[in-house]
């Protein structure tokens, strides 16, 4: 159980947490940034190893299957070389497209005064989500026990009526993160979608 004086302070580390230049770009020069969380990818990795092996066992018994057929029609240094190409080959370069998309791929989420920020910068797209804080209508957390292992944790907040909701996923401290975006939701003053006049959540695909 984490007790207050550790939220607190993990709530000050992500108050004075320092954006990337690709977020900070997404800010608009009359708002100021009021907390940066960075997605943790240890989660992910770990997701990777435990729901891609199945994908890694299917092409490995692919291979297999394909060896023998080969075999059967062309002969064994056909067989082998059709086991070679799809049962090993094509597992080892899966794990290593992921090993570099993952690592070269960037997750933050932040506010400013007055809204949310997800900006995800990887190797093929750069893109960024907001959702006005006064058109968010609460935030659920959620704790699996892989995130407790991890210390890791997912918040999402959800808009009012037809505004999107955001996904705070995989943030370090995710319980000082929760109780951050809980106190600035309660601060605001929500907006209905009547008042709005169709000011929701934007969404745009950005340059870094």
């Amino acid at each position: 159980m984490v007790s207050q004086a550790e939220i607190q302070e993990a709530e000050a580390e992500i108050r004075n947490a320092e954006p990337s230049h690709g977020l900070r770009n997404q800010v608009p020069p009359d708002q100021e940034i009021q907390w940066v969380a960075k997605r943790d990818l240890r989660t992910a990795w770990l997701s990777l190893i435990l729901h891609k092996i199945k994908t890694l066992v299917i092409l490995f018994g692919a291979g297999i299957v394909a060896a023998f057929v080969v075999l059967a029609a062309l002969g064994f240094i056909w067989g082998f070389l059709a086991f070679l190409l799809i049962g090993i080959l094509a597992p080892v370069g899966y794990i290593g497209y992921k090993y570099y998309y993952m690592k070269n791929t960037h997750i933050e989420y932040a506010a400013t005064d007055e809204q949310f920020i997800r900006y995800r910068d990887t190797p093929s797209t750069t893109r960024s989500e907001s959702l006005p804080i006064n058109r968010a209508k609460d935030a659920k957390f959620r704790q699996d026990r892989w995130d407790k292992f991890l210390d890791t944790g997912d918040i999402l907040v959800r808009g009012l009526g037809s505004a999107k909701n955001i996904r705070v996923k995989d943030v370090p401290n995710p319980e000082a993160v929760h109780r951050v975006i809980q106190q600035q939701i309660a601060d605001a003053e929500q907006v209905d979608d009547m008042a709005a006049a169709g000011g929701s959540v934007h969404r745009r695909n950005v340059t870094s």
